[in-house]
C-alpha cells in the first residue's frame, strides 16, 4: 500500500517544473512585469557591474605597413586561451576577423584580456589607433559584455617631425 502512495521523484520534479513554468508565464502577463525585468537588468548592469558572460569581436588589418601574420597568430592564440578556445577565425580580403562565443564570467580573465588588447595596440601603434567599444547585450536571457576592437587608420597622417620655422627671406635687390 505504501508503494502505491509514494510518488516517484521524477514525476514530482516534472510537476514542480510545470508549476514553475505556469507561475512564470502568469507573472509575465501582470502589469509592470516588463518594468521589473528592465529594473533587474539595470541593477545587474549598473549596480553589480558584472555581466553573466563576455564576448569579443576583433578585426586585424593586414598589409605591408601592418603587423605580420605571425604576430597576429600570437594574438589569436592568446585570445583562444582567454576565451577557453571558443572562437572562430575568418580570413577576409585585407584583414583577419576573430569572433568569440559568449564565455561565462567565471571562466573569463579580464586582466589577461586587457593585456592582449594592450599588445594589439602596441603592434599597430605606428600606423593605427585602436578603437575599443564595450557594449551590453542580452543573449538567451543573460547579460553579455561584448567587446568590439578594430585598429583604425587615422584620416590624416600624423606629424612625427617637429614643425620647422620658415627660413629667413633674403632681402630684395635694391632695398639698400
Amino acid at each position: 500500500m505504501q508503494d502505491r502512495d509514494r510518488v516517484s521523484l521524477t514525476a514530482l520534479r516534472r510537476s514542480v517544473a510545470a508549476a514553475r513554468g505556469r507561475a512564470i508565464r502568469a507573472a509575465s502577463r501582470l502589469p509592470g512585469a516588463e518594468t521589473a525585468g528592465r529594473l533587474g537588468r539595470l541593477w545587474q548592469r549598473h549596480v553589480r557591474g558584472r555581466p553573466d558572460q563576455y564576448q569579443a569581436s576583433i578585426t586585424f588589418p593586414t598589409g605591408p605597413d601592418r603587423p605580420d601574420i605571425g604576430e597576429i597568430q600570437g594574438w589569436i592564440e592568446a585570445l583562444e586561451y582567454a576565451f577557453e578556445g571558443r572562437l572562430d577565425v575568418y580570413a577576409r580580403r585585407g584583414r583577419i576577423a576573430v569572433e568569440t562565443d559568449p564565455v561565462s564570467a567565471e571562466l573569463f580573465d579580464s586582466e589577461e584580456f586587457e593585456a592582449i588588447c594592450d599588445r594589439i595596440a602596441d603592434g599597430y601603434g605606428g600606423s593605427h589607433s585602436l578603437a575599443h567599444l564595450r557594449k551590453w547585450r542580452r543573449n538567451e536571457g543573460r547579460l553579455v559584455r561584448a567587446h568590439v576592437i578594430v585598429p583604425v587608420k587615422p584620416l590624416f597622417p600624423r606629424d612625427e617631425e617637429p614643425a620647422t620655422e620658415p627660413a629667413a627671406t633674403a632681402p630684395a635687390a635694391g632695398s639698400d
